[in-house]
């Protein structure tokens, strides 16, 4: 295997241990994260991507039976993704890592570093592979494009390594092969290079993308997990130069309280509607015509001991307190 830089755009590494090559890319935006700078990664969002890189939360990943099974199969649909088109692996090293060395504070790990001996002029093209389960298949990936957060990662790889070309391969539900040819879009990777330089600005200032309140849940828990010990606002005294907005307090207030007064009337609903569908249907196990179609089969569960590990969160209980007898 060659260890002779591949382009003069990047810097080439071929550490020896994975815990060398998270090293070299934790202080970089890497293409796994390309997506995030647009909205559309299914892993985070800027507001998190943001605290991630800042160590304001830290992420730890553990690795699922579909990623082992993904990672031990991708060399054998690699290897038949590159038959299949007469393309030619150059470089499989699991570790392989690029930096920019025109834009700071950006990264790339391509799985394969692949040649087209059809097409020589091109030079050095990038292989990204996907094992990808047949259901998230149907939803996600056409017949002319990936889902956009690997559309993006391979154009961000193209971006750091300076090659022309590129591949993302998925191989659909273990007997079909999806392969998208992918050239430089030079469009796109100056827009992506311009949000990498954006967020590493945004953290050196320390100024966060606004938050997203639904998909930034955890985050926002995560973040703010400890109270401080008595400290206390009084909305009816809240001084000449409140530390929090009043006005805003009451419309959050009034806006929480709604909610959980609708949640709580859902959760009876959907409780009450359910046990009068089981009560009419009695034992049948499923109905199905006019338009619907109901599922009523029996789930056992084996006995088992949950145990959570130990965390720390914050419980928001909003209510109304009754007057004071005499007020």
């Amino acid at each position: 295997m060659s260890k002779a830089p591949y382009s003069a755009e990047a810097e080439w590494c071929w550490p020896r241990k994975e815990s060398t090559w998270h090293k070299l890319r934790k202080p970089d935006i890497t293409a796994t994260s390309a997506a995030a700078l647009f909205g559309c990664s299914p892993y985070m969002t800027p507001f998190d991507m943001f605290h991630r890189m800042a160590g304001n939360i830290t992420v730890e990943f553990e690795e699922t039976e579909r990623m082992l099974w993904g990672k031990r199969l991708q060399n054998a649909i690699a290897l038949g993704v590159c038959a299949d088109n007469g393309w030619e692996i150059v470089d499989a090293h699991p570790f392989l890592y690029a930096r920019s060395k025109t834009v700071a504070g950006m990264g790339a790990s391509p799985d394969y570093i692949i040649t087209d001996p059809a097409r020589p002029e091109l030079g050095y093209g990038v292989l990204e592979i996907k094992n990808v389960d047949l259901f998230v298949a149907g939803k996600d990936w056409s017949e002319d494009e990936a889902p956009p957060h690997i559309e993006f990662q391979v154009q961000h790889q193209l971006a750091v390594t300076g090659f022309m070309w590129g591949v993302v391969a998925g191989l659909i539900g273990g007997n079909t092969v999806k392969a998208f040819r992918r050239e430089r879009d030079a469009e796109v990777i100056a827009e992506i290079i311009s949000r990498v330089e954006d967020m590493h600005g945004r953290v050196k200032r320390g100024e966060a993308p606004a938050a997203d309140y639904l998909a930034d849940y955890e985050t926002i828990r995560t973040l703010y997990r400890h109270a401080t010990v008595a400290k206390s606002f009084n909305l009816d005294l809240p001084g000449e130069e409140p530390e929090l907005d009043p006005a805003k307090l009451q419309e959050l207030f009034a806006a929480k309280y709604a909610a959980d007064i609708a949640f709580k009337n859902a959760k009876e609903d959907k409780e009450r509607t359910s046990a009068e569908l089981l009560d009419f249907i009695k034992d049948t196990e499923t109905v199905f015509g006019g338009g619907w179609k109901l599922s009523a089969s029996t789930v056992h569960r084996e006995a088992s001991t949950v145990t959570y590990p130990a965390t720390s969160y914050r419980n928001l209980r909003l209510s109304k307190p009754k007057p004071k007898k005499g007020n």
